[in-house]
């Protein structure tokens, strides 16, 4: 039977309609499977690397109760079954587990994923978990380097769901194009011609991943809405995975930003893929950075022998400088990842080694100033108790010497327990206002016997009832007292020593100074003079009896109560060691002279 017009166009608009509605439907379903098992593939790698990543840097010990909370945490971040593996096999963690439950875990040694990331550095395989009975994916990476592995599992439930409704949604689309086609075999050509071209480009679009999805418009009335609808539910489903899987990616960025520590991430071509917030400030990197070689940036020859060994599979220390202002001492470590690529971990230890040397110094100082007195009072009691304490004569010389180097050795423990606190912050000072002659002369009148033993004259430059400084009375006797003692100890007999007061250059400031005649400070040593033990010339320091911590002691004192300090030459010779304080508003009819030279 010969069929007509209208029984072709029935015919065709039905095989036109089955067959699209086949393709399609086949298409669809390989494209999404394929694209939601390589995207789910691809995030479990990255969750695996990122637990790696966060397991070196706990840095727990290997036991069950130390790794299975992390496992915890871990799996609740990533939404995923995190399972930590000891090298026997023993499983330390387990986030889809209890405690009591992971303990009781047989060996997972023989695992096909467990088995792949010892011997090639990645394991991965999909099949069905008796212990959570349910269809996993697992990816493991080695970490620590003795065997352990660290594994992350997903559920394939979602993908599954995802198939089947689209299976299920292809079938009820196909019989409704059936339908329509047979009941309006006039129009089946042109309506589902142009519907299944809409579907079509929408399938393309999907399958080739452009990241603009566009869904399929419902029309009332439209025999293909139903179709259009149901594509579109699977976008939706489809958009919020991406979404979920983007917000996971974003969160473990945002991570990377809040830490302390620089993190860099360069490819197999040692071109930088990704740096933390704290790297680019660390290492003043500049936001086009990404996708340059690090190593145009920081041309330190110790970071390049570190990424070449991190590549060759070695484990990658190393110590560097870098900078200018302030210059930098920074702690790298780096390990290789399965593309080639490497990840940089930097740790900014400048304060450490800055504290290391400073401790050293002071200790060796500390130790050098204590062996010179504690030695001669051994030898001289030696003496004495050789004999020498029969003769008078001797005796006494021998005896004042030991009393001279106690003195000496009472002053430089006390000077020490001075620094000590002041450093520790348990030096208690009370700022209030004060005048400044009074203090002045408290200071010259408990250096007298010192200033007649050394054939000194001190004096005060100033008058009386102008000058008035907020500061503590203690500490700022004892800065007068530390200057005009090292000033009569540094200056010859018959010269004089001069206190005077005057305005400071900044407001609401008043500078005070303290003038000797002595033979001066070579300019080179002035920035030095107020560190701890540092002496311009270390014998005659000693002879005249100083410790090496009282300029040091000054500058805690001043720097503590807001003040400024430093040494000037004087001329034609002798020093001037200066300090400022916060003033105080002089009394009534009063006029501060300006400070004279």
């Amino acid at each position: 039977m010969k069929l007509g017009i209208r029984g072709k166009l029935f015919v065709f608009s039905l095989a036109f309609v089955a067959i699209i509605g086949l393709v399609v439907g086949v298409v669809l379903d390989r494209r999404l499977s394929a694209v939601l098992h390589s995207r789910i593939s691809a995030e479990i790698v990255r969750h695996a690397q990122a637990a790696r990543v966060a397991l070196d840097m706990a840095g727990a010990e290997p036991t069950l109760e130390r790794l299975d909370p992390i496992a915890d945490r871990l799996g609740a971040a990533m939404d995923a079954r995190v399972t930590i593996i000891a090298a026997d096999g023993t499983v330390l963690g387990d986030s889809g587990l209890a405690l009591a439950e992971v303990a009781a875990m047989g060996s997972h040694r023989s695992r096909p994923e467990v088995v792949a990331a010892l011997a090639t550095g990645q394991g991965r395989s999909q099949r069905f978990s008796e212990t959570l009975q349910r269809e996993m994916t697992y990816v493991a990476v080695p970490y620590r380097g003795d065997g352990s592995v660290v594994r992350v599992g997903l559920a394939m439930d979602e993908i599954a769901v995802a198939l089947a409704q689209l299976r299920a949604i292809l079938v009820v689309t196909g019989l409704l194009a059936l339908g329509a086609g047979a009941i309006l075999a006039a129009l089946a050509s042109q309506l589902l011609s142009r519907s299944l071209r809409s579907l079509v480009a929408t399938a393309k679009a999907i399958a080739s991943d452009t990241g603009s999805i566009t869904r399929l418009p419902e029309q009332p009335g439209d025999e293909l809405s139903g179709l259009a609808g149901s594509f579109n539910v699977i976008v939706d489903e489809l958009e919020r995975t991406v979404t979920v899987l983007a917000s996971e990616r974003n969160r473990f960025e945002t991570a990377l930003d809040t830490m302390d520590q620089a993190v860099l991430s360069l490819d197999a071509a040692r071109l930088v893929t990704m740096a933390n917030r704290r790297a680019r400030e660390m290492l003043e990197l500049q936001e086009r950075v990404i996708g340059r070689p690090l190593l145009d940036y920081i041309r330190v020859p110790a970071l390049r022998e570190l990424v070449a060994a991190a590549q060759r599979g070695e484990a990658a220390h190393a110590e560097f400088e870098h900078g200018t202002s302030p210059r930098l001492t920074l702690r790298a470590q780096a390990s290789t990842q399965r593309d080639g690529g490497t990840i940089i971990v930097l740790h900014d230890v400048t304060e450490i080694r800055r504290l290391e040397t400073i401790r050293k110094d002071f200790v060796a100082n500390v130790s050098h100033e204590l062996r010179t007195p504690v030695a001669v009072i051994r030898a001289n009691a030696e003496t004495l108790l050789a004999g020498a304490l029969d003769d008078p004569k001797s005796a006494v010389i021998f005896i004042e010497a030991l009393h001279r180097h106690a003195d000496r050795l009472g002053r430089l423990v006390a000077d020490l327990l001075d620094i000590s606190r002041i450093e520790a912050g348990r030096y208690a000072m009370s700022a209030a206002p004060l005048a400044l002659e009074a203090v002045v002369d408290r200071a010259i009148d408990g250096l007298s016997v010192e200033a007649r033993e050394h054939g000194m004259d001190v004096r005060r430059a100033f008058d009386d009832g102008v000058w008035l400084v907020q500061a503590d009375d203690e500490a700022l006797e004892q800065i007068l007292v530390n200057l005009i003692s090292n000033a009569i100890r540094h200056s010859t007999g018959g010269s004089a020593v001069e206190i005077a007061v005057g305005e400071a250059s900044l407001p609401g400031t008043v500078r005070i100074e303290v003038r000797d005649d002595g033979p001066g400070i070579d300019p080179k040593h002035h920035l030095r003079v107020f560190e701890r033990f540092y002496r311009v010339d270390p014998g005659r320091s000693r002879d005249r009896g100083g410790t090496g911590l009282g300029l040091a002691i000054v500058k805690h004192l001043v720097e503590a109560m807001g003040g400024r300090l430093g040494v000037d030459a004087r001329r034609p010779r002798g020093s001037t060691f200066w300090f400022t304080l916060p003033s105080e508003p002089a009394e009534e009819g009063s006029d501060p002279p300006p400070i004279e030279s």
